[in-house]
């Protein structure tokens, strides 16, 4: 590349392929221009990957991870990196236009931040809006609520400095998810991180993405064991994980949330900000959502059924798992 890139964009891909050309059109067709994107092939097939880079984007390189999972191939990407700004995208979701534009500028008004991150939308295996995930939280400082174990948004909406990325450590192999989460609490107890309300991520709500094709129980066992590390390391400076006795994972037992779930407790989750608005109307209309996305699940319609008749500003949402976990707010 003729310059070095102000961004370095990370991109692991190993599943869900089909979505791969739309992630990478939305990296590179970004109004800020000044970046690389970097596609870590985490199923050793760097040459088959290389076929699907745009021929005439020179700022767009695939190569093969040094290792096996999502955190060997980010610690890949990361070392190569030459932006002094990084932030990651899975290779099945989306960015707006001027996302970067935003970040960069934000950050170069801030120095004393490591990060700025933003909120984000789900969408549909097709790209229909399904829900906000967390647009209703005010702009502000949340370095204390990561010290607090409360992660408010996806690490894909972040913008990060290089160096306080490095100094963080990278990632951790021994999450095979949630290793997003281990990365934003460590990065929080030693960096400054800023959050926007606007709009800075898309995410694709399928069943062969990462977190819907892993099992249920695996997935809450690791975003525990993130929040119980932090604890550990807040007490005595050390977790688990640094000691060498990290719990064994659970057995793949469980079955993974498949998207259709996903996509339904994210309407009844919207219905209720809605309600708790005051905006009756809109909460039932997301309700009746929810219920034709899977008409057979019986707590949707009766979710529906205590939207219609519950006053304004009052919420009793069912106790049903979100999206992605604990990831997102």
């Amino acid at each position: 590349m003729p310059d070095v890139p102000t961004i370095s964009v990370l991109m692991p891909v190993a599943k869900a392929r089909q979505y791969l050309a739309s992630a990478m059109e939305s990296v590179l067709t970004q109004t800020f221009t000044s970046l690389e994107l970097i596609l870590v092939d985490d199923d050793g097939l760097r040459d088959e990957l290389s076929k699907v880079l745009p021929k005439n984007d020179p700022r767009a390189r695939a190569i093969a991870s040094n290792g096996k999972g999502i955190s060997d191939a980010l610690n890949t990407g990361l070392e190569i990196a030459s932006g002094e700004l990084i932030c990651r995208i899975d290779s099945d979701d989306l960015i707006p236009p001027d996302r970067f534009a935003r970040q960069v500028k934000w950050l170069r008004e801030h120095n004393e931040f490591a990060a700025v991150c933003g909120s984000m939308s789900t969408m549909t295996s097709d790209g229909d809006f399904v829900a906000d995930v967390n647009a209703k939280h005010a702009r502000g400082e949340i370095t204390d609520e990561l010290r607090k174990g409360i992660t408010r948004s996806s690490l894909c909406t972040y913008l990060a400095r290089a160096q306080a990325m490095r100094e963080t450590g990278g990632f951790r192999r021994y999450f095979i998810t949630a290793e997003d989460i281990d990365f934003q609490l460590r990065f929080g107890e030693r960096n400054r991180v800023w959050y926007e309300q606007l709009l800075t991520y898309w995410y694709r709500l399928h069943d062969s993405s990462i977190t819907h094709s892993q099992a249920n129980t695996a997935r809450v066992f690791f975003h525990e064991t993130a929040r119980r590390f932090q604890q550990q390391r807040q007490a005595t400076g050390l977790d688990d994980l640094e000691r060498g006795t990290a719990p064994q994972p659970p057995a793949q037992a469980s079955s993974p949330l498949d998207a259709s779930q996903a996509v339904q407790n994210l309407l009844v989750g919207a219905s209720w900000e809605k309600h708790r608005a005051g905006r009756k109307m809109a909460a039932v209309r997301l309700g009746w959502r929810a219920c034709l996305s899977r008409p057979r699940t019986l707590w949707a319609w009766r979710n529906l059924a205590v939207l219609a008749i519950k006053p304004v500003g009052r919420s009793s949402v069912p106790n049903e798992p979100d999206a992605r976990g604990s990831s997102h707010a």
